[in-house]
């Protein structure tokens, strides 16, 4: 079974649910590396679930909770965020345990009430409410937008456990330890994926909750997707890098290329880039998911897009990235069009009017007629230049 229990406190078990069956979370990201759905349950004189899992894993977390019962009832049932992932297996629980309390907010009852057609008992709480649960209380923190409306997080003052739902998560299926010490740089790797397809449109919502939250004291963060963490100031430093954004010194080239011209072009563009001494990361899509390419935007100050005209339009797998640079409000980046066609390259065109809603400013253009002609050649190497000299100025963090 792909269900794990560890308990990691006294009485405080984390209950994990390793998915590698599904390959789009959220039917776009590509997630080769699966995600867990992390629930966990406190026993005291009251019996308290945090969250639940995917509607495909309600009867393993079901028969796992009977385990760690023994007999008795689960009490309060606490809903930070509605979203079927978490919740999928609410119906089950609830018809497993019908005198439980499902701990929400207004809102969260709304969102529950949408998708659930059942009738259940709930206590509804506010910021900063407290529930006694025996020789330890709960406080209830509202954290809305993340990264839905209803979104709260759980303090255990007693263990300085903070249940943080999906702040701080990661994808990734947890196969030989439930830390986040013991993956390194591959839990950040992961970290900074999931934040930016995720999370990343609601910065401004993130630097907030943090604020809010930096008046506890918390030893572990135990989120709902990925390991506990015990590096608190390190995850904590890094969502508020990724959420100002702090730019990394690089130049994010994404591109596509049906038959091989644009490609060639992209290469001398990468000459320009190095020539000042940048990173070009090199994105070819769609051979390169776009889970990959939104991570990689997230904290790009500039980036190339290598568009060719398809249909007397861009090239649709560009376009799919920047209507997501909009929804992600990855703006004030600076950007440079590479565009190319036979007949009637209206790419740029297109382009140009597509990146007017992301709010980015243009650094400069160039055009190429099928194949890389000599005169191309000082124009591409020109465009990687100045891009490079942007990416350079605005990011701090070198690579």
């Amino acid at each position: 079974m792909p269900i794990h229990t560890y308990e990691f406190r006294s009485n405080i078990h984390m209950i994990v649910v390793n998915d590698i069956r599904t390959r789009l979370f959220e039917s776009l990201w590509d997630i080769p590396e699966g995600v867990t759905y992390n629930t966990y349950l406190v026993i005291d004189d009251k019996t308290v679930l945090f969250d639940g899992v995917k509607n495909i894993y309600s009867k393993a977390l079901i028969d796992e909770l009977r385990k760690l019962l023994k007999g008795r009832d689960l009490n309060y049932y606490v809903v930070h965020h509605g979203e079927p992932d978490h919740s999928g297996s609410f119906p089950d629980i609830i018809k497993e345990f019908p005198n439980v309390k499902v701990v929400t907010t207004d809102v969260g009852l709304k969102i529950l009430k949408n998708l659930y057609s059942i009738n259940f008992n709930y206590l509804l709480v506010s910021d900063y409410d407290e529930l006694l649960i025996g020789k330890r209380k709960l406080v209830f923190i509202k954290v809305p937008w993340l990264h839905w409306p209803d979104t709260f997080v759980t303090y255990l003052p007693n263990d300085k456990i903070l249940f943080s739902c999906d702040a701080f998560g990661s994808y990734g299926v947890l196969t030989t330890s439930y830390w986040d010490r013991d993956y390194g740089d591959l839990h950040i790797s992961l970290s900074k994926r999931y934040f930016a397809n995720i999370v990343s449109a609601y910065r401004s919502q993130v630097v907030k909750a943090i604020e809010k939250l930096s008046k506890y004291e918390v030893d572990v963060v135990a989120p709902a997707h990925g390991p506990l963490i015990s590096d608190i100031s390190k995850i904590v430093n890094l969502y508020l890098r990724w959420s100002k954004p702090e730019f990394e010194s690089k130049v994010v080239i994404v591109y596509s290329s049906m038959y091989g011209n644009l490609e060639e072009a992209i290469k001398y563009v990468v000459k320009g880039v190095e020539e000042v001494g940048v990173k070009a990361v090199l994105m070819k899509v769609p051979e390169t998911p776009i889970t990959y390419v939104v991570r990689e935007l997230v904290d790009a100050p500039a980036i190339i897009f290598g568009v060719p005209t398809y249909d007397a339009n861009a090239f649709p797998y560009i376009s799919l990235i920047i209507e997501l640079m909009r929804i992600k409000r990855f703006e004030g980046r600076y950007v440079g069009i590479l565009s190319s066609g036979l007949w009637a390259p209206t790419a740029e065109s297109r382009i140009t009017k597509a990146l007017e809603d992301v709010k980015v400013v243009i650094e400069g253009r160039v055009s190429i007629l099928g194949s890389v002609k000599s005169d191309d050649i000082p124009k591409l190497v020109g465009l990687g230049k100045s891009l490079g000299i942007k990416a350079n100025e605005l990011g701090t963090t070198k690579i």
